[in-house]
């Protein structure tokens, strides 16, 4: 039927469409994920510096312009990196420290989580100095806020109540604990000297899980009483 005189004529609706190259749902948060995949893949290879944002999509399966897209750019995709790992590294110590057993085979496993992590992903020792310690105070306070201060709650607990239970001595979670973590950094900071001095140039799983054990010793035989040697006689 036409349309009356003076009026316009319906318009015929479209369906609404979403800019080229913008996956929405599902397939959002997969590119998004492949992407800190990507990231993570290629600065263990190479580390950041030397990755280019076209290097991470190709490597991740999608477009260049979908970094800009779900990040802002690489910094921010760096960013989003350090969160990951931080929120990885986070749920494995919770999990540790409310684990069944006494306060040393909890503070042992704590450790060993740790350095287990670090060895999945050998380049974020690097990357927590460069823009985490040594970064701009915006990524500092909320890199400190989100996962700083709940682990240091975490552990500081676990050693009070190793205190408490006559497991440990006395100590300062303020010295005892960056002690702690300085003990796991370093190993995997230090990878070139470790390269040159012992001649080590990849870890194998058993290599990382000795290491583990050795770290837990030495801390474990620093803050843990000691057996007198007249209990031992008796």
């Amino acid at each position: 039927m036409p349309p009356a005189p003076g009026s316009s004529a319906p318009r015929a609706t479209r369906p609404s469409r979403r800019g080229p190259g913008r996956p929405s749902g599902a397939q959002s948060q997969e590119g998004r994920e492949a992407l800190l995949r990507a990231a993570r893949e290629l600065m263990n290879e190479k580390g950041f510096s030397g990755v280019t944002a076209r290097e991470v999509a190709a490597r991740a399966g999608v477009k260049p312009a979908l970094v800009n897209y779900y990040f802002g750019g690489k910094d921010e995709l760096l960013r989003a990196v350090i969160v990951r790992l931080a929120e990885e590294m986070h749920d494995r110590l919770e999990s540790a420290v409310a684990s069944q057993g006494s306060f040393q085979e909890r503070l042992r496993e704590v450790i060993r989580i740790w350095i287990a992590a670090l060895a999945e992903d050998p380049y974020a020792p690097a990357l927590m100095v460069e823009r985490v310690i040594f970064g701009d105070d915006e990524v500092l306070d909320t890199f400190s806020d989100r996962f700083g201060k709940p682990n240091l709650q975490a552990i500081s607990a676990l050693l009070e109540e190793g205190r408490a239970s006559g497991e440990a001595r006395e100590g300062n979670p303020a010295f005892v604990i960056p002690s702690m973590l300085g003990a796991c950094l370093f190993y995997f900071l230090g990878a070139p000297i470790q390269r040159r001095i012992f001649g080590i140039d990849t870890l194998a799983p058993e290599m990382v899980e000795a290491f583990g054990e050795s770290v837990a010793d030495l801390i474990l035989h620093g803050i843990a009483t000691q057996t007198r040697p007249e209990e031992n006689e008796s």
